[in-house]
């Protein structure tokens, strides 16, 4: 199936808000409670951090993806639902290994732990990360290692949630039962999402005994479900609601009906959400990097089914259509089919240019907040300058071409649909295959 470089857009996006909002690592002065808490009653500032919170549309972007090449798979013949499960298993162990070590080893420090939330909580840093920003060595605590949820996580989540489903519904040629498929995935998507309060309630407070009582297996696995910041509750559900538009990509189903059914269900996301925004207000500060609390959980996954619906609108335009050409910016699309890349070196970059020359030659620089995000898109485009360098290797040495060699291992599939050039370049990039073999032809 062809690739949807809408999809790659929308990655693309993501990682660069990502970047943006990532710019407050680097601000020195960071708010006590008190002095969130007022911030927060500024509605401005309440949406700003909502914004940053919105991880959960890597889950969903993943869900999407992986629902359309699972499905063409299954419906082309080329996996059976036992491949299908044992490809989506690895795959998303495998992300969420990366995620480990990224967490560990290369992540922006981190501010409170399970015992003693941000902002009042005490730093947690990385081990490469950590030792540059403090001058001494630093090894990665038990919080960080066995309990801290990365989005990677999350797509992990994805991956293996989707390839669950998938697998299931499959059996028996059910891939066929296109409706009765898409119905099964959203009332699961949904009843996800509708508990993930509840088992926050019920299942949180075992898991911080856990922690505080060095029960680490048990706190492990409670952990991916409900712990922080990125757990199967409620991103599952993100994920499973992507898979739907995954199979509506991939089976071309009627655009009139995926739109109507897209933009009600998140407007009834959107308005669930407001409602309870405005009855609850913001979560409480020591919770807001946490797992979503239900106001702003409802909110996102509305807003993110909206911008799924419009991704999906966008596909199917002429190609001369003004919104098709955005979605089709190369610039853009480089950064979503780098996002692995960009999300696990981008707090070494940043640390480091920090660390070297900007502390150096403007101390205290960091001590203000509009320099800390203005340094957030200064390391936009130092990202972009890098990828066009690696543009010219092909991106030979980046970690999605090193997952392209190690899952076409794994999972024993052709791992040509991962190729990064000519996915970036698509029909443009064969063209200039066959130019090249003219002209070595005609020397």
């Amino acid at each position: 199936m062809k690739r949807i470089q809408e999809i790659d857009f929308l990655r693309g996006f993501s990682i660069l808000t990502m970047l943006f909002f990532h710019g407050s690592y680097y601000w020195a002065s960071l708010p006590n409670k008190e002095q969130m808490t007022q911030m927060l009653s500024n509605p401005f500032a309440g949406l700003a951090l909502l914004l940053g919170k919105a991880a959960g549309i890597f889950a969903l972007i993943s869900g999407m993806s992986n629902a359309i090449s699972m499905h063409h798979r299954l419906k082309s013949g080329k996996s059976k639902p036992k491949q299908i499960f044992l490809s989506g298993l690895i795959i998303g162990l495998w992300v969420i290994i990366i995620g480990k070590i990224q967490v560990s080893v290369f992540n922006h420090t981190l501010i409170g732990n399970a015992a003693n939330p941000y902002p009042n909580g005490p730093p947690n840093y990385s081990l490469i990360v950590g030792s540059i920003e403090t001058g001494t060595l630093q090894l990665p605590s038990i919080y960080t290692l066995l309990y801290k949820n990365t989005a990677l996580t999350a797509i992990g989540l994805s991956i293996i949630v989707t390839g669950i489903i998938l697998a299931l519904l499959g059996l028996k040629e059910g891939y066929k039962k296109v409706k009765r498929n898409l119905i099964i995935i959203g009332i699961t998507a949904t009843c996800i999402i509708l508990l993930t309060d509840i088992m926050i309630k019920y299942l949180r407070p075992i898991w911080l005994d856990a922690y505080l009582n060095n029960k680490h297996l048990l706190g492990t696995f409670l952990g991916i479900f409900i712990g922080d910041s990125y757990p199967f509750f409620p991103f599952a559900g993100y994920a499973l609601y992507g898979a739907m538009f995954g199979i509506a990509f991939a089976e071309n189903l009627n655009k009139k009906k995926v739109i109507t059914t897209g933009m009600t269900a998140g407007g009834i996301y959107v308005i669930s959400g407001s409602i309870l925004l405005a009855i609850l207000g913001n979560p409480p500060v020591e919770t807001i990097f946490q797992t979503l609390p239900m106001q702003w959980n409802y909110l996102q996954i509305g807003v993110l089914i909206f911008i799924s619906t419009l991704i999906f609108y966008a596909h199917y335009l002429k190609k001369e259509s003004r919104l098709k050409r955005v979605f089709q910016s190369r610039t853009i699309r480089r950064f979503g089919l780098l996002t692995l890349t960009i999300f696990v070196f981008e707090p070494l970059v940043g640390a480091t240019i920090k660390k070297l020359v900007l502390d150096p030659l403007f101390p205290n620089w960091s001590q203000y907040a509009y320099l800390a995000f203005g340094y957030g898109v200064a390391l936009i485009f130092f990202w972009q300058g890098l990828l066009k360098m690696l543009e010219r290797v092909q991106f030979k040495g980046t970690i999605e071409w090193l997952n392209g060699k190690i899952t076409s291992v794994l999972t024993k599939r052709d791992a040509s649909r991962l190729n990064i050039y000519k996915n970036l370049y698509g029909e443009e990039q064969d063209s200039k295959e066959e130019i090249t073999k003219e002209f070595s032809k005609a020397s």
